[in-house]
């Protein structure tokens, strides 16, 4: 098939593959990027104020720096890529601990023990950073967010939380930058915010000098917010102002109220997720200095994924100063087994999406399609790999007399999803995997064992 001949200006090729199909996410990135300040986030689109081609020959950066693009995926690598480990459904780490923030103000204020909060002070009052791109819960209605440029301390203690629905923080880092002269910002943001802040870095963008740390947070999806509030009020007569803060889970959207916390299953509000996110893979934020999130089934801590050097460097510095406490995984494997489960539980359902959107002739966006294939470096490796030595090594094995608690505990130390287990002859009685684990209740799992359990 020929391939479609791309546009000299770029926007025009946004609009017709990402725009107009519905894949925005509305990050900004683009209105941040545009060298004639031509593109602005209105009615919920990138709009272009102007035509670009009365200004420019030929202009690519809106297109290749949108998070959904298949361009520059590859050269983001360089970011996270010396970390000495990999997993499928975390990405590239160096380690990951649990935390939480020794301040009691920050444990109130933020989310999951406050950890955030406490990193992005603790940078601006070493003077580390001089602000921070945060996005902030509406005073009004909660649950709606706008990107927050947070210049002083107690900008941040409210500003940090879960953000299940859009905001365009790449554009506010633009404005930081622009307009209040910023030359260290740290920058928080969902998988697709970070996304396109590292492809502004490997476009070589002049904002990207300012960036000094990126923040990701773990985000199973996000939803398009009118459509979702309507839904509440007809459906469960929850109005937009009684909405204190919502959590997803694999299997339940939570809403809390004053009047405690309605439960409502994921199918109901599936219809409701973003376009763009039922094709994304990045639970965890993949391409983030440091990833954080909650510490399910943990209360106040938060799960910190160490990615980078200078995420390490942060990490080590708050520790010594006291600002945080951390303590390995390994400690909590019903953690960790939860943060595998969610993360393949969102790879998982995006190739299922990805699936039907091909028998059913639909385009799918770039960067979702790159993110389901190997890497040409990964390629290489494997090809150096021969046979003889894949089918040689020792496979790591479990007794069928292992209980399910100590087989999580496995799953902790070796970041595996599964197990095969054999018999005392060698045997090979089948796989347990992590599905099969978290499936028995956690009060029965000192005393259930994995052959009960195993396919």
């Amino acid at each position: 098939m020929q391939q479609e001949k791309h546009s000299l200006i770029a926007f025009n090729d946004l609009k017709r593959v990402i725009i107009d199909p519905g894949f925005c996410t509305l990050c900004g990135a683009c209105e941040a990027a545009c060298p004639i300040h031509t593109i602005k986030i209105e009615d919920k689109k990138p709009k272009r104020l102007h035509d670009c081609s009365e200004n420019l020959d030929s202009c690519p950066i809106c297109y290749d720096i949108c998070p959904h693009t298949e361009t520059l995926m590859f050269e983001m690598l360089r970011f996270v890529a010396d970390a000495n480990h990999r997993r499928e459904s975390l990405g590239y780490y160096r380690e990951i601990l649990l935390a939480q923030a020794t301040s009691p103000d920050f444990r109130v204020t933020g989310k999951s023990g406050g950890v955030i909060n406490a990193l992005l002070n603790f940078a601006l009052s070493e003077k580390m950073i001089d602000g921070a791109i945060v996005s902030e819960a509406s005073s009004k209605v909660p649950v709606k967010v706008r990107p927050l440029i947070s210049l002083v301390p107690d900008d941040m203690l409210s500003a940090v939380d879960c953000k299940l629905v859009p905001s365009a923080v790449a554009e506010a880092f633009g404005r930081a930058v622009f307009e209040h002269g910023k030359i260290r910002l740290a920058f928080v943001g969902v998988p697709c915010h970070v996304l396109a802040l590292r492809k502004l870095e490997a476009w070589q963008h002049k904002l990207m000098d300012s960036l000094e740390i990126t923040i990701g947070l773990f985000c199973l999806w996000t939803f398009s917010l009118d459509k979702l509030l309507e839904y509440l009020l007809h459906e469960h007569g929850v109005a937009a102002n009684e909405i204190q803060s919502v959590d997803l889970t694999a299997n339940e959207y939570l809403v809390f109220t004053q009047e405690g916390v309605v439960k409502i299953p994921i199918s109901e509000v599936k219809e409701h997720i973003m376009n763009r996110c039922r094709t994304c893979t990045d639970f965890t934020s993949e391409f983030a200095d440091l990833s954080i999130g909650g510490a399910t089934p943990l209360k106040e801590w938060s799960i910190i994924i160490v990615r980078t050097k200078k995420g390490e460097d942060l990490i080590k510095k708050a520790v010594e100063k006291g600002v945080i406490i951390v303590k390995e995984i390994m400690s909590e494997p019903e953690t960790l087994a939860h943060l595998i489960q969610l993360s393949m539980h969102k790879r998982n359902s995006a190739l299922r999406e990805m699936k039907e959107m091909r028998e059913r002739g639909v385009p799918i966006p770039g960067a979702a399609e790159i993110s389901t294939k190997p890497t040409p470096s990964e390629i290489s490796t494997l090809e150096e790999v021969r046979v003889e030595e894949v089918m040689t090594k020792d496979v790591l094995t479990l007794s069928p007399s292992v209980t399910v608690a100590e087989f999580l505990e496995e799953i902790a130390r070796h970041h595996h999803i599964g197990f095969p287990i054999k018999d005392e002859l060698g045997k090979v009685l089948g796989i347990v995997t992590l599905q099969d684990a978290m499936k028995v209740p956690k009060e029965k799992r000192s005393s259930t064992t994995i052959e009960a359990i195993c396919s």
